[in-house]
C-alpha cells in the first residue's frame, strides 16, 4: 500500500462523508474564502520484519481544516467533530480496517485531526532466475534405451 494509495482513498472518504469541495494532498494556500481540507501523510516509522518479506509500517496522518485566512474556533471545532464521526470507530481505505486514535489541535487558526497509522505491508520480491541459454537432454540414457 502506497501513500499515494492511502491520500486518494482517504479523499475519497472526505469527498462521501464532507460538503467541502476543495479537498487537497498537494500544498495549499488560503487564496479565497473557500473550505479546504489538506490530507497531509508523514512516513514516521518502517522496519523489516520476518526476514525482509514484511514492512511495519507508521505513518501519520494530519487532515487540516480551513476556510478563511482567519477561521473561527467555532466551525473549526464542527469540522473536527465531523471528522471524528468518519473515522470513529474505525475506518476502511485500500481495502484495510484501522482504529481510530485520533488527536485534534489548532494552531493558526487551522483545525488538525491528527493519527497515527499502523500497518505491516508485504514486500515485493523478485528473485532473479538464472536464464537457461541451451538445454540438452538425452531421454534414451534416462530409459535405459541406447
Amino acid at each position: 500500500m502506497t501513500l499515494e494509495e492511502m491520500s486518494i482513498d482517504i479523499i475519497r472518504l472526505l469527498r462521501k462523508y464532507t460538503e467541502i469541495e476543495h479537498i487537497v494532498n498537494e500544498d495549499v494556500s488560503q487564496a479565497d474564502d473557500k473550505p479546504i481540507l489538506h490530507v497531509q501523510l508523514t512516513p514516521l516509522n518502517y522496519r523489516t520484519a520476518a526476514a525482509g518479506k514484511f514492512a511495519d509500517k507508521e505513518i501519520l496522518m494530519d487532515i487540516a481544516y480551513m476556510e478563511k485566512l482567519v477561521t473561527s474556533n467555532q466551525s473549526i471545532y464542527r469540522m473536527l467533530e465531523k471528522l471524528d464521526t468518519i473515522f470513529q470507530p474505525y475506518f476502511r481505505i485500500c481495502g484495510r480496517a484501522f482504529t481510530c486514535d485520533a488527536q485534534m489541535d489548532i494552531t493558526d487558526d487551522i483545525g488538525h485531526y491528527k493519527m497515527i497509522l499502523r500497518f505491516t505491508d508485504t514486500v515485493p520480491f523478485n528473485t532473479a532466475e538464472p536464464v537457461v541459454k541451451s538445454l540438452t537432454l538425452d531421454w534414451r540414457k534416462q530409459h535405459g534405451i541406447t
